[in-house]
């Protein structure tokens, strides 16, 4: 893919969006930009999807965005992603995520589906404690 030069300007095209490299808030590559995600009702832009290589690809809504600059777009945020670990809140491994459920109408977290060997799960979102490189939650 040729690297396209990103102006500051108020309008883009899709195709500049395409391909961009996203990293959350502490700068680790989240992958890049698959697709838009167009609100039918307002013209906008509600979110993108993100893949990054083998992994599975996965939607963050507009509300992560933080800034974008020639390097990429910028997340206030460390996403939560498919085949993230998920811990208890005392260390113990619980599995990993397999699937991300999000409201239909606002795109807000509602719950994880996690497996471990050949059990699944499902976590509702208020027993999140902690995002970082796993997710902790209340056992």
């Amino acid at each position: 893919m040729k690297k396209q030069n990103i102006q500051s300007t108020k309008y883009w095209t899709i195709q500049q969006f395409l391909g961009i490299t996203v990293f959350d808030s502490k700068s680790l590559n989240c992958g890049k930009i698959k697709s838009l995600y167009i609100d039918s009702q307002t013209f906008s832009m509600s979110g993108i999807i993100v893949k990054k290589r083998w992994s599975k690809e996965y939607f963050l809504s507009r509300d992560y965005f933080d800034h974008l600059d020639e390097s990429g777009l910028y997340l206030n945020t460390i996403p939560i992603k498919p085949h993230d670990k998920v811990v208890g809140t005392d260390g113990k491994n619980i599995g990993k995520i397999i699937k991300i459920n999000l409201n239909s109408d606002t795109n807000k977290l509602e719950s994880l589906e996690i497996r471990s060997g050949f059990k699944t799960r499902i976590i509702s979102s208020d027993k999140i404690v902690g995002i970082g490189e796993k997710i902790t939650i209340k056992s």
